[in-house]
């Protein structure tokens, strides 16, 4: 008796044949996919652009909010009465919100009523 080899499955009659990916017949043509490629494409092209605009406007809200803390704590250092040093705070404190929106740590405030 000679044990079946490495490279070959035994099907259920107890036939060897060759192994296959499960994508297509052995020694058949491709069957179909059952999707259109143009359209796969389209929706790949959107998602990945959607993704790159999201990506661009979460650095450019977190540089303007940046912005605002550097300029509400150098108007807090700078300041020579208490209302100004009151819209310094203000302004960072702004700013620290808007980043923390942005980066999805806290509901933005359209989220809240």
């Amino acid at each position: 008796m000679v044990p079946a080899s490495n490279d070959a499955t035994v099907g259920p009659e107890g036939d060897a044949g060759p192994e296959t990916d499960g994508g297509s017949p052995a020694g058949g043509d491709r069957t179909d996919p059952g999707f259109d490629e143009a359209a796969l494409y389209t929706v790949v092209r959107e998602a990945v652009k959607d993704a790159l605009l999201d990506v661009i406007g979460t650095l450019l809200l977190v540089g303007v909010a940046f912005v605002l803390v550097v300029a509400g704590g150098q108007a807090v250092l700078a300041s020579g009465s208490t209302a100004t040093a009151a819209i310094g705070v203000a302004v960072a404190g702004f700013g620290l919100y808007l980043a923390a929106a942005t980066l999805e740590i806290v509901p933005p405030v359209r989220e809240w009523v």
